[in-house]
């Protein structure tokens, strides 16, 4: 009997390192500074057809590794310089989607883009993450059961957020809820339900709470899981999974749109204590097979709650 994929699609935004040619002359910064603002290894955190995935629980996987999932859209741009997960509203902030410094506050370019640039790279990347995203949901239309936002997070708040030094969970749960996961006035809806969110939080404060971070801080203890904290939004689930996106997806398929959730891994996890000044450094494979190993069990225990 053939395994089948997970009913899953996954977004993965902003694990990239690539510089578009169209800018690479202007830059101000280096590969290091790309590599600290990354979501560092998250193509192999989150690669649910992994050989170490292997007849593992909770979800059926097939003798050679895990199951998969039904789709995956990834950005290969380095998060510092174009964020598909920004609204072109955005457009001009430093940290809109065409950024204008890091997270750690330094400057991107020598000199300033022009519109027309900014408007290039829209166009030449951007645009074709969200392109992509909505045509895999069509695509799977009827199979999806949820769509996740995959992230990692630094251990504390870079100086460039409105969080900075502070302390941030090993995981972090988001629906664009309150920190009870209920509906937020200025939005008007969820991205799940908060029942559900409240129990995805539970269930990976259970899966990580004991996973100790490379470099704790005494002074500043890492709660295990946090729902909406120090994450509340995807733009990009925000987007594709709107009512008005559902109303289009339910008119044209005849399906409902899954719904959607973001998580973050604190890169405390499996890369340390970062800074603007963390040296580069290979892949810590022992931690990601193990982080792995149990996003793969979040979720499939959190597909699990969307079956009863």
């Amino acid at each position: 009997m053939s395994v089948q994929p997970l009913p899953v699609i996954l977004s993965r935004p902003h694990g990239g390192m690539q510089t578009p040619s169209e800018i690479a002359h202007n830059l101000a910064i280096t590969k290091q500074d790309l590599y600290n603002d990354c979501d560092l290894w998250v193509d192999e955190l989150y690669d649910f057809s992994h050989s170490d995935l292997a007849n593992s629980a909770p979800t059926t996987a097939a003798p050679n590794g895990g199951p998969g999932v039904l789709a995956v859209t990834q950005m290969p741009i380095a998060r510092a310089l174009i964020d598909v997960n920004r609204p072109l509203s955005a457009l001009g902030h430093p940290d809109g989607p065409i950024k204008s410094q890091t997270s750690y506050g330094k400057t991107i370019y020598k000199t300033p883009l022009s519109s027309a640039v900014e408007q290039q790279l829209i166009k030449r990347y951007w645009q074709p993450y969200h392109d992509h995203l909505a045509q895999t949901l069509y695509e799977h239309a009827g199979q999806v059961k949820l769509v996740i936002d995959c992230h990692n997070m630094a251990q504390r708040g870079p100086s460039a957020y409105a969080d900075a030094g502070r302390a941030r969970p090993l995981i972090c749960i988001a629906n664009m809820g309150d920190a009870d996961g209920a509906v937020k006035p200025e939005y008007g809806w969820t991205l799940c339900p908060s029942t559900f969110a409240r129990q995805a939080v539970e269930i990976a404060a259970e899966l990580f709470g004991d996973l100790p971070l490379l470099e704790p801080d005494a002074e500043r203890p890492a709660p295990a899981a946090l729902l909406n904290v120090p994450f509340g939004r995807s733009y990009i689930l925000a987007h594709c999974l709107s009512p008005e996106a559902a109303a289009t997806f339910q008119r044209e398929t005849g399906h409902t749109l899954p719904p959607g959730i973001m998580i973050e891994v604190n890169r405390g996890l499996l890369v340390g204590d970062q800074s603007s000044e963390t040296e580069m450094a290979p892949p810590n494979e022992a931690r990601i097979r193990e982080i792995r190993r149990r996003l793969y069990q979040w979720v499939g225990r959190v597909l699990e709650l969307l079956d009863e």
